[in-house]
């Protein structure tokens, strides 16, 4: 094919075929997508252009690709491996696995990030769109749907057909959110759920379940881990965080608890649950001093009723300690300023 080898077909779609090829000049290994009805043809066409102005903005984590036109349309692109996140997911199986699949997603947030602040939406994020290039480093590719968004934004139907083919859309349902199954316009949110449903497969090792609740992932996960998974896979678009940038965002405060690894994470882990022990061990201590209390001032009354009034001196001492653990310390700064002001500090 021109100045391409075709040497392996690895996958066909309802829009491409996808082969392994050579270059007749140099050898080098490349990929090679040929379209196989004039809406793919298109949607690729559209690929170019938006990857070709991705890269001059100044992308990173993007596959670059050629458009060739002779002897039929195709589009060549560097060999990066035959690797995805698909097979960095699959094999994950410890902690320290899955720290690592999320080190690489967040890499990948990165440059979706990028792609959304040049006001490009992907429209396809799935594990099988990151390649895994030998040293690990993530590269987006098959960047066909973002031309469909656009058109699709121009009269917000989903279902039109592409071209003139008469394929629809081509997103992969389970990346796929709520509102786009139930025909609304393509947003940035879109992308949003795609990677918060990454996000859930790394974590737990499978995609999100919508009877899965707060308390059962907050069981498995670091709170900050289930507060974001939330936030991303929310039903309702409202509700999710809105773009990725924000969602970068979000995970720049947290991706050090969710990616460490062997010592680190072990002494993390520890510390957690020696923390949790010792709230614990105070809650109870509060609780069982303020029932000691309780049973003193009742022993007490009994005293004074049955011995006579003298008992009562013994409510100086009792008040005190009374008095010691109700205390929380000294009064703050702000504290201090709400009570002059007129407001309550206290519950």
């Amino acid at each position: 094919m021109g100045d391409v080898i075709l040497e392996e077909r690895i996958a066909l779609t309802n829009l491409n075929e996808l082969w392994r090829g050579r270059r007749r000049e140099g050898g080098a290994a490349v990929a090679v997508k040929i379209p196989i009805s004039p809406a793919a043809e298109s949607a690729l066409r559209g690929e170019v252009e938006v990857v070709t102005g991705l890269m001059a903005a100044g992308a990173k984590g993007i596959v670059p690709v050629e458009l060739k036109t002779a002897p039929t349309v195709h589009l060549v692109s560097p060999w990066m491996g035959g690797r995805t996140f698909r097979d960095v997911l699959d094999e994950a199986q410890s902690p320290d696995d899955r720290a690592q699949a999320l080190k690489l997603l967040l890499r990948v947030v990165d440059d979706v990030a990028f792609v959304q602040s040049r006001g490009v939406l992907h429209g396809d994020l799935k594990p099988e769109n990151i390649l895994v290039d030998p040293v690990g480093q993530p590269w987006l590719t098959d960047f066909g749907m973002s031309r469909v968004i656009r058109a699709a934004r121009l009269d917000s139907r989903i279902a039109q057909s592409v071209g003139d083919g008469g394929e629809g859309w081509g997103g992969t349902l389970a990346y796929l959110p709520p509102e786009g199954l139930l025909g609304d316009p393509p947003a940035a949110a879109w992308d949003v759920y795609a990677l918060g449903v990454m996000f859930h497969e790394a974590l737990l090792g499978e995609r999100p379940d919508r009877a899965c609740t707060a308390d059962v992932l907050r069981a498995r996960l670091p709170g900050d881990a289930v507060d974001l998974l939330l936030k991303s896979l929310a039903y309702r678009p409202e509700d999710r965080i809105p773009t990725v940038p924000a969602l970068k965002r979000l995970l720049d405060d947290v991706k050090d608890s969710l990616t460490r690894t062997g010592a680190a994470r072990v002494l993390y882990g520890l510390g957690r649950v020696t923390l949790g022990g010792l709230a614990a061990f105070f809650i109870a201590l509060r609780y069982a001093s303020v029932l000691a209390l309780c049973v003193s001032y009742a022993v007490l009354l009994a005293l004074m009723f049955i011995r006579g009034w003298e008992w009562g001196f013994w409510f100086i001492p009792i008040a005190g300690a009374h008095y010691l653990i109700r205390w929380e310390g000294p009064e703050t700064a702000r504290q201090t300023a709400l009570r002059k002001s007129g407001y309550v500090v206290d519950e």
